[in-house]
């Protein structure tokens, strides 16, 4: 069991972390610190597969003053008429809340003009015009919006103008540097060609051959093709979908694309694109240069699971969780599947999810969002799972199989050797609510060094989940910021700490999970009495890295490429 300690932790804020007690080591504060917030999604009984698919989340420090603000993607009453309806500020729609030093949330929607009243999905965070502020990308079931941050608390949607409303529907996206000109460009994941005034409910059979009603399987329509923009520089972007190779599969054979990483897979210096499809074999698009790209998810092992088959992927995300510097990769999948956990070895993806511990928990919950954290800041990252059926009347279709549409979340916690165990019940509370939920967004709200998340569900309202295991352990937090401006991005940019004799290796992002985008700064867990770090990094393009000595743990550092 977790040994949690009962001493107070000061961090460079001045922010006090409680005392943790066994049994509320993550505690939901929403309703405490201000977040009201309710997912709606329109379910009328008709069964239109978006109703079921909805609920980002994205933290974003929208006015600089250090604190993690929290957005949430709202969708609608009626998932029809959200097409035709203009984007437009005002209620209901998304929301941001407004941190105000990690004691209170405050909903400032109307004063920053974000309220968006399409039927939303989720969010991307990035500096897309280079000017030092985090804008923000929404995706949903229709035309996507773009805010431009203004810099003085409000934003301005410019998707139109920038050329990046898209359409059809759109999941996850991520911001990153593809064709390395300091500019970030942006990858949107879509899923299915599908069409609320055609399509509806399929029939399901449950006990005794009754016909019941329920959501469709996706391999009933056919994949959308992802879509990649180039950034221009002077505020549009180019869609560089079919130049880039990105479309070359249409029809079934198309992706159909949930989750979505960019990473430098292959140590190359470019991003590469790693993408969970449901029922489909998974992506990795292979950064070839010139905006080019190449899928080599089969020859890498990324394709398919250990058994030769492809799953019904939903989030993902990278890390090291065996400590040898090379970033793996977890999916997330269907009930009945297990989620999946990819070890990079010698540039091949190797799923090692049953030696490591992965299956058997993760077999009976249909899982959404995932997130590598140090939940318990002892040096290694765990996984972070957010669980939730599809199925609204599972439990009548599949009576006594114990799945449930509203499912418990799960805490992997690494051993040190990336072999994980479920720690959830150790956990306290929280890990015994059943929700049907999905965006697993992590941030350090209160500035007090350890990972907090917000998870979301779907026609419920957004969780805020204080992580108190962290009180008392040593940490160092790194965040970057690029002295180049409109040069030089930060996404990618990979930070190696050394202290007390041990090495931990991450990568600088904002997307994974599953409609999420996180907290862009770096949180090490270190070894008590541990004095002075070393830090390196690797800023993205760049093959000379930086190395940063003597810095002092307990407090979040600014580092600089300059």
């Amino acid at each position: 069991m977790l040994k949690i300690r009962t001493c107070f932790l000061v961090c460079a804020t001045g922010v006090l972390a409680r005392p943790t007690r066994a049994g509320e080591a993550f505690v939901d504060v929403a309703r405490e610190k201000g977040i009201d917030f309710v997912n709606v999604n329109g379910a009328s009984g008709k069964k239109l597969l978006p109703e079921t698919m909805l609920g980002g989340a994205a933290w974003i420090d929208h006015d600089g003053d250090g604190f993690l603000d929290l957005f949430l993607v709202q969708g609608h009453a009626d998932l029809a008429r959200a097409l035709d309806e203009p984007v437009r500020a005002g209620r209901p729609g998304d929301v941001l809340y407004r941190n105000e030093g990690g004691k209170r949330f405050v909903d400032v929607t109307e004063r920053a003009g974000v309220g968006h009243t399409g039927y939303g999905m989720g969010a991307a965070v990035g500096d897309y015009d280079g000017d030092g502020r985090p804008d923000l990308y929404v995706t949903c079931y229709g035309k996507n919006a773009l805010y431009r941050n203004r810099g003085d608390g409000t934003f301005e949607e410019t998707a139109s103008r920038a050329g990046i409303e898209a359409g059809g529907w759109s999941s996850s996206a991520t911001w990153a540097d593809f064709d390395g000109d300091g500019l970030l460009d942006l990858y949107v994941a879509t899923y299915l060609e599908y069409d609320v005034r055609r399509h509806g409910g399929c029939a399901a059979t449950g006990p005794g051959g009754k016909k019941l009603d329920a959501y469709c399987h996706p391999h009933r329509f056919e994949g959308a093709p992802d879509i990649v923009f180039r950034n221009a520089g002077d505020g549009t972007f180019r869609n560089m979908t079919r130049d880039s190779g990105i479309a070359g599969a249409r029809g079934w054979l198309a992706g159909k694309g949930l989750g979505v990483v960019a990473t430098d897979h292959d140590g190359d210096g470019d991003p590469d694109v790693l993408v969970a499809n449901d029922s489909v074999p998974n992506n990795l698009w292979k950064n070839l240069g010139g905006f080019r790209f190449e899928d080599v998810a089969l020859e890498t092992g990324f394709a398919l699971n250990a058994d030769g088959v492809p799953q019904a992927g939903m989030g993902i995300d990278r890390g090291d969780v065996d400590g040898d510097g090379q970033l793996d990769v977890y999916v997330t999948n269907f009930s009945r599947e297990t989620d999946t956990l990819w070890i990079l070895e010698s540039g091949l993806l190797v799923d090692v999810t049953a030696e490591r511990g992965i299956a058997r928990p993760t077999y009976l919950p249909l899982a959404f969002g995932a997130r590598f954290l140090d939940a318990d800041l002892d040096g290694d990252l765990d996984i972070y799972v957010a669980n939730g059926h599809i199925l609204d009347n599972v439990e009548e279709i599949h009576p006594g199989e114990g799945i449930r549409y509203g499912q418990p979340d799960l805490l992997l916690v690494n051993d040190g050797k990336g072999r994980f165990r479920d720690a959830s019940a150790d956990w306290g509370a929280w890990f015994r609510e059943e929700r049907p939920s999905r965006a697993a967004a992590e941030a350090d709200f209160d500035n007090d060094g350890d990972p907090d998340l917000v998870v979301t569900s779907v026609a419920g309202p957004a969780a805020l989940l204080e992580n108190r295991a962290g009180a008392g352990r040593a940490w160092i937090g790194i965040e970057l910021r690029s002295s180049q401006p409109r040069r030089r991005a930060v996404h990618g940019a990979r930070v190696e700490v050394e202290a007390g004799g041990t090495r931990q290796v991450r990568e600088v992002q904002t997307d994974g999970s599953y409609l999420s985008a996180h907290d862009a700064r770096l949180r090490f867990g270190l070894r008590p009495g541990t004095t002075s770090v070393t830090v390196t990094v690797r800023w993205p393009g760049s093959t000379e890295p930086r190395r940063h000595e003597g810095l002092a743990p307990g407090k979040y550092h600014v580092l600089s490429d300059g």
